[in-house]
């Protein structure tokens, strides 16, 4: 039987499968699979969810921020494919393969997350707006091009606006590679799942005619492959595809409700007066009027108190499970009853920032960005990560700074440029970097044309190689390797 969903899950890698005619579902697992066994995702034990370098075992990682994540969209995903199914819009093994496609989206979701997080993007980003410019006239000096001043935008793009979202893009379709250049080769109905934003980089938001642009969402050294993605659904411009919609409310589900419970763990909050000043926000904003708020406003007051109604204890468990269904139900009408704008990707959101469930998910952000990420304890964290990646970076800028020519020789492990001069420090750099990345590099060159643009292209090309290497370290990796460059440690 055809339905709606048969055309709209495709098993299409960029790399044939070495095995053929698999069931969706089949192909769906196989992309589960390929992520939760690659290093990338593994990595995430050890990188910040909020809590950078985090003794208590307890607190979540991006790792176990991503399993949640995941497990909510599990939920979501399997009350809408009831739906689904008795709107015979799909079949169970459609919705099963939909189910397995939105969990792997969510696992994926932070994979291209720097170390220290957000402030770890805004590391990388400042270290450009600032650096970039002067390397790249550098580099154009050393290869005897001119023009670097007026190629500046297109070269710094990627950089001065980079970002985990991206990033994950060239992780699980270059980086994460095995024998050959299509990375984990997932399917185009995963990478689409993941595609939050539909902008690349070095264009305006309001040159593209869709909701999802806030941020960039691929570089452009990945333009081609999103543009293939979007081919194979049929999309002749930007647009969101429907998985995409609950790999994002799974995630806005989680984290408002773990960042907060993440701080009571660790002592920065105590739980009785946190969720008595939140049930006290929510109605003195008058959100306990609006409409479809009675359970949240009973989860709040019974959270306040401690109590349910029967005298029973309450627990911030029983707050954070009674909670997560009302958002799982409500996302999961949300996508039914505004199906025709879901597949058309002019949905602005599942949960809407107007509706009660979007009141609650704002006023937990509010919260912990008032009394959470402001403590002097994650201040000092995030700006010692600041450092080590800016200090890496500049560590780095070196091999940003030299031409073409003499980098080529250096990652060849050459010992001398054409001029005669020694290649030391480039050599003995490059020689930390994953094989893989470099590889990756290699790859991305040898498309490369040799026109008016191939040193503006080739540069950037390598800027990704270091941003590459730095976004994937973890926490502590970074701030090691930042100490030993600097001779602060052996």
């Amino acid at each position: 039987m055809t339905t709606v969903y048969t055309k709209i899950l495709s098993s299409t890698r960029f790399r044939n499968s070495e095995v053929s005619d698999r069931h969706i579902l089949l192909e769906a697992e196989s992309d589960r699979g390929r992520l939760l066994f690659c290093p990338a995702f593994r990595r995430l034990q050890q990188k910040a969810q909020v809590f950078s370098m985090e003794s208590n075992a307890s607190v979540r990682s991006r790792l176990t921020h991503s399993l949640e994540v995941a497990q909510v969209g599990r939920y979501i995903a399997d009350q809408i494919s009831i739906q689904l199914m008795e709107k015979n819009l799909a079949d169970k093994e459609e919705c099963a393969a939909l189910t397995t496609f939105v969990e792997t989206a969510c696992l994926m979701h932070d994979i291209g997350n720097p170390p220290f997080g957000h402030f770890g993007e805004f590391a990388i980003s400042e270290w450009f707006k600032t650096n970039g410019l002067n390397a790249l006239k550098c580099a154009f000096k050393a290869s005897g091009v001119v023009g670097a001043e007026e190629y500046k935008n297109r070269a710094l793009a990627d950089f001065v606006e980079f970002d985990g979202n991206p990033q994950g893009i060239r992780i699980v379709t270059k980086l994460q590679r095995n024998n050959d250049e299509f990375g984990l080769n997932l399917t185009k109905t995963t990478l689409a799942a993941y595609l939050k934003y539909v902008r690349t980089s070095g264009i305006k938001p309001e040159e593209v005619e869709s909701p999802f642009v806030k941020k960039c969402g691929y570089f452009s050294t990945e333009i081609d492959i999103v543009e293939d993605v979007w081919r194979e659904f049929g999309y002749n411009k930007p647009q969101r595809y429907p998985l995409a919609y609950i790999m994002e409310a799974a995630d806005d589900i989680a984290y408002c409700i773990s960042d907060l419970e993440d701080s009571i763990e660790k002592g920065l909050l105590n739980q009785a007066s946190a969720l008595s000043d939140i049930d006290r926000q929510w109605r003195s904003a008058g959100h306990d009027k609006l409409e479809s708020s009675s359970i949240i406003t009973a989860a709040l007051s019974n959270a306040a108190n401690g109590r349910k109604l029967d005298g029973k204890p309450y627990t911030f468990t029983d707050f954070r499970t009674n909670l997560n269904r009302a958002l799982v139900n409500y996302a999961a009408d949300q996508y039914i009853i505004h199906h025709d704008e879901v597949l058309g990707g002019a949905m602005s959101s599942l949960i809407s920032a107007d509706s009660a469930y979007g009141k609650i998910l704002e006023l937990l952000k509010d919260y912990c960005r008032d009394r959470v990420y402001c403590h002097e304890s994650v201040q000092k964290i995030e700006l010692a990560g600041y450092e080590a990646i800016s200090g890496l970076l500049k560590h780095f800028s070196c091999l940003l700074e030299i031409g073409e020519r003499r980098f080529a020789l250096a990652l060849d492990g050459q010992k001398k440029d054409d001029k005669g001069d020694k290649i030391v420090i480039e050599s003995k750099l490059l020689s930390l970097f994953p094989k893989r990345y470099i590889q990756a590099y290699r790859d991305d060159l040898a498309k490369l044309s040799k026109d008016e643009m191939f040193h503006v292209k080739e540069w950037v090309l390598r800027a990704h190689l270091i941003t590459d290497f730095i976004s994937g370290m973890t926490d502590d990796f970074s701030i090691d390797t930042y100490q030993t460059l600097s001779g602060i440690k052996l």
